[in-house]
């Protein structure tokens, strides 16, 4: 059978010899250009999941490591992995495991004893497509949930442009159409040189609170409509 080129990054965390010699040897079987890189323990997976520069395509993990094993293994493994999917490899027979743990977050779970480089070899692929998939659903979803805490934001923004039309708008307003009606009754020139410059700070005034009303509209819709469109488009 030919071997399927694939640039992949691999850890094994197995403490067996023999376990790992058996999954590498599957694994160059089935896969080219592949980069494996082997942990005997918990420790070990936690720092090489941690190293800056790797960035690993697949989790290998065997369920009982000499410094962690079942549940809490898992968790931490798959906590730490957040955007790789795991693969759960076992010589336990526990199918009530085995769907709990699918549960925790693995991408599949495999006995040892039905392993074959066939198998190794699909169920890893599968796993990176399905986690590919997942976690592109996952960020548009938190898109979609951006846009619309956004739109609730505006809401909130409308209600408050409401409420400055009905108070700080209409204040300057009605001082206006007061001293519009002054101008008509004014009964010298002092008179109306005050009334002058009343008139001007209240449409100064006015003036500022339509600006403050229009920023607060025009901008927050940009926003909204510039990420709907990131989202739908």
């Amino acid at each position: 059978m030919k071997k399927v080129r694939k640039e992949l990054s691999i850890l094994i965390a197995e403490d067996n010899p023999g376990d790992f010699m058996l999954i590498e040897d599957f694994l160059h079987e089935q896969l080219e250009g592949i980069a494996v890189v082997h942990a005997k323990d918990y420790k070990e997976a936690v720092a090489a999941i941690k190293e800056p520069e790797r960035n690993f395509d697949v989790v290998l993990l065997d369920l009982s490591l000499p410094d962690k094993t079942g549940i809490e293994l898992i968790k931490g493994i798959v906590e730490l992995c957040s955007s790789t999917p795991v693969i759960v490899l076992t010589g336990y027979v526990d199918l009530a495991f085995g769907v709990h743990s699918l549960s925790l977050g693995i991408s599949d779970y495999i006995l040892k004893e039905e392993l074959n480089p066939s198998f190794l070899y699909k169920s890893i692929l599968y796993s990176i497509e399905r986690k590919k998939s997942v976690t592109k659903l996952a960020a548009d979803m938190a898109e979609k949930l951006q846009y619309i805490r956004a739109i609730e934001m505006q809401n909130r923004q409308l209600r408050d442009i409401s409420w400055m039309q009905s108070h700080i708008v209409r204040a300057p307003l009605a001082r206006i159409m007061g001293l519009v009606q002054l101008f008509k009754d004014a009964p010298g020139d002092d008179d109306m040189e005050n009334i002058s410059e009343y008139l001007m700070l209240s449409a100064n005034e006015l003036d500022r609170a339509i600006h403050d009303i229009i920023d607060k509209t025009v901008i927050k819709t940009e926003e909204i409509e510039a990420l709907g469109e990131s989202i739908f488009h």
